[in-house]
């Protein structure tokens, strides 16, 4: 079923919005009789017409590119973590109608949050790893200025910008997912580094690095019980160096998800002084392996190797 991330203005409006609750005997608040949707009949202007009107851009898409029949199902994404599946009920030139059949909760985000701190590439490169980091969990995009980051490129303006969010979520769309990644601005790696969370699990890959290995460190990591509490002896000596919190197998006001940073230098790798400075943060410097690899590369390996490890215990 194809997704599209709509303002939440779009839903909220119609009192449609996350805070109207669930169905307890289904799990989604259907929207299938004119007694439900007095608010989406007031907006439409018609007696029993429970339509919605798409934006115009994703009415070209569902109407042009996609070739949606009436009754055929798409489903809507306000950012909130719910989904509302609605169906095609109107499509013309002038635009495309949907009557909104059911809010419903929408797949839950991976057991690790985790935030890529990526240093500036190329810009397809750089758009590259925001869509298939985008596909594989990551949370947070981070985009850093190091040293060896190419001029210019910290030039990034609201056209550029646009650009990367949208990628972003034509990516989590694609992907299933429910909520979008934060894309934040472009800053430099210190201040980056002063902004880790605390228990946060840190970690740089670097080529020059060749006895600590990304896989030693997630695998002590991760060594939690369901519980959330951590298991292995090598574990407390992590929680030690503030390298990781104690995190909880269920996500919750309370018990959020625990927290990977994950530190990419841009093409020109990263200085010997950048990496002394993400150590005297509490950033763990690691080894990806025998091969050397592009920064593009070692990010989203990174990323998958973080997420097989976390989603292996959640």
């Amino acid at each position: 079923m194809h997704r599209f991330f709509v303002a939440p203005e779009l839903l909220t409006d119609l009192g449609l919005g996350p805070d109207t609750g669930l169905a307890p005997a289904r799990g989604a608040t259907t929207f299938s009789s004119q007694e439900q949707t007095g608010d989406v009949v007031a907006r439409t202007g018609g007696a029993g017409s429970n339509l919605v009107p798409l934006p115009k851009e994703i009415a070209h898409q569902v109407r042009d590119v996609l070739h949606l029949n009436l009754g055929e199902h798409l489903i809507l994404l306000d950012n909130s973590g719910d989904e509302v599946v609605a169906a095609v009920a109107r499509s013309s030139k002038a635009g495309v109608e949907v009557h909104l059949l059911e809010r419903r909760p929408g797949k839950r985000e991976p057991g690790v949050r985790i935030v890529l701190c990526q240093g500036l590439l190329k810009s397809a490169r750089f758009e590259w790893v925001l869509e298939k980091g985008t596909e594989l969990g990551v949370s947070v995009f981070a985009p850093i200025l190091c040293r060896r980051s190419m001029a210019g490129l910290e030039d990034a303006g609201p056209s550029k910008q646009q650009r990367w969010q949208r990628i972003i979520q034509e990516a989590a769309e694609q992907s299933g997912r429910s909520r979008l990644p934060e894309l934040l601005p472009i800053r430099p790696l210190m201040h980056a580094l002063n902004d880790v969370p605390p228990g946060a699990l840190a970690i740089m890959p670097w080529e020059e690095e060749h006895n600590r290995t990304l896989y030693g460190i997630l695998n002590s990591a991760a060594s939690i019980t369901r519980v959330g509490t951590l298991a292995s002896p090598s574990a407390e000596v992590l929680s030690r160096e503030g390298t990781l919190a104690s995190p909880s197998a269920v996500e919750s006001p309370t018990h959020p998800p625990p927290t990977g940073v994950l530190f990419i230098g841009p093409e020109g790798g990263l200085t010997a002084e950048e990496v002394a400075l993400a150590q005297r943060h509490g950033v763990q410097v690691v080894s990806l392996g025998s091969r050397i690899l592009r920064a593009e590369t070692a990010a989203l390996a990174a990323v998958a190797s973080v997420m097989y490890e976390y989603e292996s215990v959640f």
